[in-house]
Formats: structure tokens, C-alpha cells, sequence
């Protein structure tokens, strides 16, 4: 199993100090890069979605990750932002900052400024906030990314050097996958692509299908590891062809979220006494989330009043919590006023909203599933953290334990590696992939 590291433990700190990637060999002729500028690397960035962090202690055969664990530096504490969706959170990994900031507030919410429903939104132009790949190509280091969400269609001055026109949900993790060796193998750049993503659907599906502690998880979870077998052989075999002598190759594996188990589901608009053909109260739900939209209200007294009532209803029911956007917790990070509802409820880990349910809450199993949730506040429930990985060849890492991982550090951290300065609003601490040294003994 990986690197076993309990989340108590983990909880204790955030990884706070820099990072320093330790120089190649330089071949004759070439000069030491200067102090602060690590020598340049290639890094392939892998999403597996859903992949909670105690997948590993279910008894499933993981030597693949282990063994990236072993070699590498690896937390099973990435704490992810809120709510942790699958949209939100791939986003506020890529730029370093919350959804006050980036406005990809759901996998699912009403755009006030288009004035249309955004279902798991692909085109990149909807981002409030600079993705990676943009901080990378506006310095010169070009990049491809594949199917990580919101990074579709992109268009402006400045895009990824490779990225797609749309998400195939057919498509099998195998094939995903290959998109980026394809982009690698047949890049005809000046320079060579020295960031590449790629996204796995991996144990998100499954989870929701069978809940993350169903016996059927196990194999789910050994088939992840497998895929993760395959990708590295071909990436190694790649990187052996395209990357400069000299240079080196991190594989960093990160997840969006973890997966808890569902009990309930409450219809929100009976939980919540609105009617769902009444578009001046418009209702989106995620998940746990659900965005209330009172644009269509006139005069401000009446979406005042409309606001209150929506919240009265929602603290009726011990687990729910309802609050207008400007009065959800700051720590969550959720009051883009673009994007987030005049109103947020958020249900407590076990319950979920679904539009299928005749009465306010039902049994899950009434309704057919799914067993499987997210998008839990990772604070209040430590089924939310995920795990991650970062590989280096041919120089090992050594098995270092990064505790605690916030969310906001992986953007500086890829950046730190790929020698170029993080976006401007991504100000999360770089990690110490390197042990710290000892003193030596006198």
C-alpha cells in the first residue's frame, strides 16, 4: 500500500518552505543556472478524479503508486477547495485560488453575467483567474492540456500550445490518457512542450456508482494503479526521445476530491417551499450544493425578503446550512458575485440534493442512488481529502512525506519546478520537495 501517513498526523501543518529540485549533471560547455532559477524539467500532470485518500488501506494491490510514493514526495492529505466538485476544484488546482476568485462555482450554475445555465462548462474564455497554462506560455514555456475541465476551446492571445475542442465521456481513461503522449510524440514546436495534462475519469464513477466503501471499490482501485502502470511506461519511452540531455521529468498525480457515502436526498424545492417553474428563484444544485439564484426579483426588498424566507426553510432541517453569498464563510472561499447564488444551502455529509424525490428527503436507496457524493466541506469532513504524488526521473525524491497539502500550493509548485513565476493571484506556498538538511555533527 502507499506510504501509510495518518491524517491526524498530516493535519498538523501546512508544507510552508520552498522548494529547491536538485540540478542535472551539466554537460561540458554548459553554465550552472543561476541561484533561484532551477535548471529546466519537464513535468506531465495527471488529474485522477475521485481517488479518496484512504483508497489504499482497502486491501487493493497498488504497486504502481507505491512505488512512485517510495521513489517520490507523496501527501494522503490534499485538501482540496470548496465545495469539492469536480469543475471547482480541477480549477482552483490550475490557478492557486478559491472560487471567489476563478468564478467556476460549481459543476453546474446560472453566469449572471450571460444570463445562461452553465452544465459542466468546457470553454476555457468562462475563467476568472489565469490557469497554469496560460502563466507558462506568457513566459515562454509551452504546453499542452487535455481534458481537464474548463480547459476547452480556449481562444485569446495567448493559449495552451495544445488543448481539445470538447469532452468525450465515452472515451476510456486509456485513450484519455494517450491524448498526451500523442500531443508529446508529434509536438513540431521550435521549443519542446514542457508542461503536459492529462485527466482520468479513475475511481470517480465507480465511487458514485457503489459508494466509496462497496467491496466492488477495491478492484476499481487496482485498475487506477494499473492505468497509472501503462501511462508511465509509455511516458518514460517518450520522455526518452523528446526531452534535452540533461533535463529532468516530474510526474505529478493529483485528485480533486475524496467520496463519501450517501443516506438521503432532498428535493430542493419542496425541502426548501419554492416552486420549480418560478424562474425569479432560480435553482441550481451540485451535489450538496445549491445555488439561489433571486435575479428576476424586483424591487431589492423583495429578494431581501425572498432571501430570508429560503434561509428560515433550509434551517428547519438540523442538516442543512443556508446562508446569503456575502455571509458564507470566508474560509470557504465562495462569494463570487458572478457565479454564486444569492443564496447557498449546503447539506451535511450523508445527503445530497436530486430532483427525483416526491417528498423533501428520502432514503437514498428510493430513488436508485447514487451511493457515492462530494463537495463536503473538506474541514468538517476528512472524507473529502485526496492524495498526490510527485515523481521525479531519473533522480529519485527519496519518499518524503509532504504532511498536509493545500490546494492553493500545487500551481507555485509546478511553477517552481518548471523555473517560472506562479500567476499573480496564486500566492499559495510553494512545497520542499527536497529533505531539509541536517546540521552537521561537531
Amino acid at each position: 500500500m502507499l506510504i501509510k501517513t495518518t491524517l491526524a498526523c498530516a493535519l498538523a501543518a501546512l508544507s510552508s518552505l520552498t522548494m529547491q529540485p536538485a540540478a542535472p549533471a551539466l554537460a561540458a560547455g554548459d553554465e550552472a543556472p543561476a541561484a533561484g532559477n532551477p535548471a529546466p524539467a519537464t513535468v506531465v500532470w495527471i488529474s485522477l478524479d475521485g481517488f479518496r485518500w484512504d483508497y489504499f488501506d482497502r486491501g487493493a494491490r497498488t504497486p504502481t503508486l507505491d512505488r512512485l510514493a517510495r521513489e517520490g514526495a507523496f501527501t494522503r492529505a490534499l485538501a482540496p477547495a470548496f465545495p469539492t466538485l469536480t469543475f471547482p476544484t480541477h480549477v482552483s488546482l490550475y490557478t492557486g485560488v478559491p472560487v471567489s476568485v476563478h468564478g467556476i462555482a460549481a459543476n453546474g450554475y446560472f453566469d449572471q453575467r450571460s444570463g445562461q445555465v452553465l452544465r459542466y462548462p468546457p470553454e476555457a474564455a468562462l475563467l476568472q483567474a489565469e490557469p497554469i497554462w496560460i502563466t507558462a506560455e506568457r513566459q515562454g514555456v509551452r504546453t499542452a492540456v487535455l481534458d481537464w475541465p474548463v480547459s476547452h476551446r480556449q481562444t485569446g492571445e495567448i493559449t495552451a500550445s495544445h488543448f481539445g475542442d470538447g469532452y468525450n465521456p465515452r472515451m476510456p481513461d486509456d485513450a484519455r490518457l494517450h491524448q498526451v503522449i500523442h500531443a508529446w510524440r508529434n509536438d513540431r514546436g521550435e521549443t519542446p512542450l514542457r508542461l503536459l495534462m492529462g485527466y482520468a475519469v479513475a475511481t470517480d464513477s465507480p465511487g458514485h456508482r457503489y459508494g466509496p466503501d462497496a467491496p466492488e471499490m477495491i478492484g476499481v482501485i487496482e485498475e487506477a494503479d494499473a492505468l497509472i502502470e501503462r501511462f508511465l511506461e509509455k511516458v518514460l519511452e517518450t520522455a526518452r526521445d523528446q526531452l534535452p540531455d540533461g533535463e529532468e521529468l516530474y510526474l505529478v498525480i493529483t485528485t480533486d476530491h475524496g467520496m463519501s457515502l450517501v443516506r438521503h436526498a432532498c428535493n430542493p424545492w419542496h425541502l426548501l417551499g419554492l416552486d420549480p417553474d418560478n424562474e425569479d428563484a432560480r435553482v441550481i444544485t451540485s451535489g450538496n450544493i445549491a445555488n439561489i439564484y433571486l435575479t428576476g426579483l424586483e424591487p431589492e426588498s423583495a429578494r431581501q425578503r425572498a432571501a430570508d424566507e429560503i434561509i428560515a426553510a433550509a434551517r428547519e432541517h438540523p442538516f442543512a446550512n443556508a446562508y446569503r453569498r456575502e455571509h458564507v464563510p470566508a474560509r470557504l472561499g465562495y462569494n463570487n458575485p458572478d457565479t454564486v447564488g444569492d443564496v447557498v444551502v449546503i447539506l451535511d455529509r450523508g445527503y445530497i440534493f436530486s430532483s427525483r424525490p416526491e417528498a423533501p428527503i428520502v432514503p437514498i436507496e428510493e430513488i436508485g442512488g447514487p451511493l457515492g457524493m462530494h463537495g463536503y466541506d473538506v474541514e468538517t469532513n476528512p472524507e473529502m481529502y485526496g492524495f498526490s504524488v510527485i515523481w521525479r526521473y531519473p533522480t529519485p525524491l527519496g519518499g518524503l512525506d509532504l504532511g498536509r497539502v493545500d490546494y492553493t500550493q500545487i500551481h507555485p509548485t509546478i511553477c517552481r519546478i518548471l523555473g517560472i513565476e506562479p500567476a499573480p493571484d496564486a500566492t499559495g506556498t510553494p512545497l520542499e520537495l527536497e529533505p531539509a538538511a541536517q546540521p552537521a555533527a561537531r
